[in-house]
């Protein structure tokens, strides 16, 4: 199958406002091949709204909406922010430009310190969201109520729009959708239009682990200068304790609560001191299947990080 980065969406136009029983996955999803090309599959409400002739959207489709849409931001998040890992790595470091890509890993190598090292420490083995499912929100989805077009010069008070309106706020107006829960699959481990993979309960594992692989690699471009890079996974392991209920143990691998982690906190303290870390440390420990997910999304065709330098 296509694990192309993407959202999908509900399927059947015609229905996508109308009461529907739960569906697999499966079914609620438009195959590749099936995919809608032309406008008159969709509703003027949808169309209104700028939907993707196809029900499947590209990452870049998603980012493209939600800087239309919403996010807190709408538009103006471009002035902050550049998804362009692509266009990042071309920036010369003196641009101003450049810093729109500081979130990014993919736009800038690391920085050139040879004797620097690299520590990736994380938890995993906990179920963690990875992707969602949408529906249109019906009461929402009228083009009076929504003009994702609309953009906003804020100036003091007043937010002057090129549609010729003023907006109370100047924010984007919110976006029509919400989670569909009605998707559901065991073998996809997704519930509640909520897929879940690996990770440490909330960031998915391939977010934790991939970059610190790639930057590990011989003559990796991302790491010019050769730093050493080193992972060390913890399996999340949770131990239920009456003196501190609240915490997962000292061998959790949880988000946060890692930071009690007994093996965690072993390597800090020597990397911090020194104390036998070349022995102790400076080695890797994968106990996910992080190796086989990195060898897989490098081989996709649109995967890795092949077409972002």
């Amino acid at each position: 199958t296509d694990s192309t980065p993407a959202v999908v969406w509900n399927n059947g136009t015609e229905g996508v406002c109308k009461s529907t029983s739960a569906t697999s996955i499966v079914d609620n999803t438009t195959p590749a091949d099936e995919q809608a090309t032309i406008d008159d599959e969709f509703t003027d409400e949808e169309l209104e709204l700028h939907i993707p002739a196809s029900k499947k959207w590209s990452m870049k489709q998603t980012i493209d909406h939600l800087v239309r849409t919403g996010g807190g931001y709408g538009s103006r998040i471009e002035s902050i922010f550049s998804f362009d890992s692509k266009q990042g790595w071309k920036e010369r470091r003196s641009s101003a430009n450049k810093r729109k890509h500081w979130h990014d890993p993919v736009a800038s190598p690391l920085p050139h310190a040879p004797s620097l090292k690299m520590y990736c420490l994380y938890g995993t083995g906990l179920p963690t969201e990875r992707a969602y499912f949408y529906q249109l929100s019906c009461d929402k989805v009228s083009a009076k109520d929504v003009d994702v077009d609309q953009t906003c010069i804020v100036d003091d008070q007043e937010a002057t729009c090129s549609n010729g309106t003023a907006s109370s706020d100047g924010n984007p107006p919110e976006s029509p959708y919400y989670i569909d829960v009605a998707a559901k699959s065991d073998a996809q481990n997704t519930t509640s239009g909520v897929r879940f993979s690996d990770g440490d309960g909330s960031v998915p594992l391939l977010s934790l682990g991939y970059m610190c692989q790639k930057f590990a690699e011989p003559r990796s471009k991302h790491n010019p200068s050769g730093i050493k890079v080193f992972t060390r996974e913890r399996m999340h392991d949770a131990e239920i304790s009456l003196t501190d209920p609240g915490r997962g143990g000292p061998r959790s691998g949880e988000h946060v609560d890692i930071l009690g982690n007994v093996g965690v906190m072993e390597d800090v303290v020597r990397i911090a001191t020194g104390l036998d870390v070349e022995e102790k440390v400076d080695k890797d420990i994968i106990v996910s299947d992080l190796k086989n997910i990195v060898k897989r999304l490098d081989q996709h065709p649109s995967g890795g990080l092949k077409h972002a330098v």
